[in-house]
């Protein structure tokens, strides 16, 4: 344990949540997230960590204990942790070093004897206008052994054609996931019979990606304690269960049973010591199989597909600048231009945009759909659009920057021009450069 916020005395929700505070997708943001500007988890998102909309969608769950999962590169968990003491929201925050190289699944293994109840284990990049209460209400209502959600994507998140979206298999009347599969051009699509035995009416779709977020029962925990060779959450331990749903031999052979079992004998003790239970309810979250009517799964799933809202992650470059501007966009409620920013009379921001504290604009100059963070200092007649500017950036006269990201510390000097470039910390832009497309970072000599 790394660091660990002193708790407040309240009532023990109902679920604990583990928060994933970059994992997997690091070359994708690269060089965003290197070790001399920020962990994922503080990215700047709307000019604050995007790790605090987690904060936020958890606190408005009922969710009051985290646990932060954060692989132990540099001094990432140091920066996370002084930004968790200073936080003064009501989730309490344990975070957590892990070793670099672990899976998602892994690094739950290491938090075992933490987890204490049903969890829900989310990333630090999900920002969403999901109600997090339908969202858990339905897990209740179903009650599965695990909940998965899926989204939609917006037209302007992009996917690409080397990106494609997976196949997701629902049967709609149960909303089960009963079949997941990276989609492939050289592979044809297929499903094994045991499958469609037990579930027959199945909808596949390929327009969903999914949130990596998900809702378990305790023991699932037990069963990622045991076995070794699930190292991924999404990758191993969800197509494991979503087999175990319909595969009779893979139940038996991976002893899913015992773990279940030992849970429901938990359950049905406490329920036969309840004054208010029904005598007449059975305990049972088995799942028959038509076919083989014989066997009864112990693992069941519930898909939550959202659609009516935004819905998206911050793990590439243009999914994480694609959040900047819904987190600016015309009509949110944020502050565009503190009081303790110097912006010169001439100069123009936008609706759209939002300039950070401290931060100095010189005349003439126009800020369009981006974010400017706080201590900048920015000269005369520099445009500025659909870009995120991070801390203490100093952008030279004249200057022209779209569609880029640039991070803490850069300098961009006079007359330079820059489109879809991405900025490593402390990297020094030359003067008059013309640049497209590339990213700049400073490559140091190992000592």
């Amino acid at each position: 344990m790394l660091f660990e916020k002193p708790k407040h005395h309240h009532k023990q929700s109902e679920f604990q949540a583990v928060i994933l505070g970059g994992y997997g997708s690091s070359n994708r943001l690269y060089p965003i997230s290197e070790e001399d500007n920020l962990p994922k988890a503080m990215l700047p998102v709307g000019n604050k960590p995007i790790i605090a909309y987690t904060l936020e969608w958890l606190e408005k769950a009922g969710i009051h204990d985290a646990i932060v999962l954060i692989q132990s590169v540099g001094n990432a968990p140091q920066k996370l942790s002084a930004f968790l003491r200073g936080y003064t929201g009501g989730v309490h925050c344990n975070v957590v070093s892990v070793d670099e190289d672990l899976g998602t699944a892994e690094a739950l293994r290491v938090i075992k004897d933490k987890i204490d109840r049903d969890f829900i284990v989310l990333p630090c990049d999900l920002i969403t206008e999901l109600n997090p209460r339908d969202l858990l209400d339905a897990h209740r209502l179903w009650d599965p052994t695990f909940t998965t959600l899926f989204y939609e994507p917006g037209s302007t998140e992009g996917v690409k054609d080397d990106d494609l979206l997976p196949y997701v298999g629902i049967d709609p009347t149960i909303n089960a996931l009963v079949y997941k599969a990276e989609r492939s051009e050289v592979e044809d699509f297929s499903m094994r019979m045991s499958l469609l035995n037990k579930f027959p009416r199945v909808r596949v779709y390929t327009q969903l990606q999914d949130a990596r977020l998900y809702i378990f029962k305790k023991w699932i925990i037990d069963v990622i304690a045991a076995k070794d060779n699930i190292e991924s959450i999404s990758e191993d331990l969800i197509p494991l269960l979503v087999k175990c749903q319909y595969q009779r031999k893979l139940v038996e052979r991976e002893g899913i049973e015992k773990y279940a079992v030992n849970y429901d004998n938990i359950l049905a003790n406490a329920l036969s010591l309840s004054t208010t239970q029904s005598a007449n309810i059975e305990v049972d979250s088995s799942n028959k199989d038509p076919i083989n009517s014989d066997f009864k799964s112990p693992v069941t799933s519930y898909i939550y597909v959202y659609r009516d809202g935004f819905c998206g992650r911050g793990n590439t470059i243009a999914s994480y600048s694609e959040l900047n501007r819904y987190a600016t966009k015309q009509g949110v409620p944020i502050a565009r231009v503190p009081i303790t920013a110097e912006v010169a009379p001439r100069t123009q921001v936008g609706n759209d945009s939002i300039i950070g504290e401290y931060t100095k604009i010189d005349e003439r100059s126009s800020v369009k759909k981006s974010c400017v963070g706080a201590h900048c200092v920015i000269g005369k007649n520099v445009k500025i659009a659909n870009s995120v500017i991070m801390d203490y950036v100093v952008i030279g006269d004249n200057a022209k920057i779209d569609g880029c990201v640039i991070c803490n510390n850069a300098t961009i000097l006079d007359k330079a021009s820059m489109k879809d470039c991405d900025v490593a910390s402390g990297y020094q832009v030359d003067k008059e450069s013309q640049l497209k497309g590339e990213k700049l970072v400073s490559f140091r000599e190992s000592i």
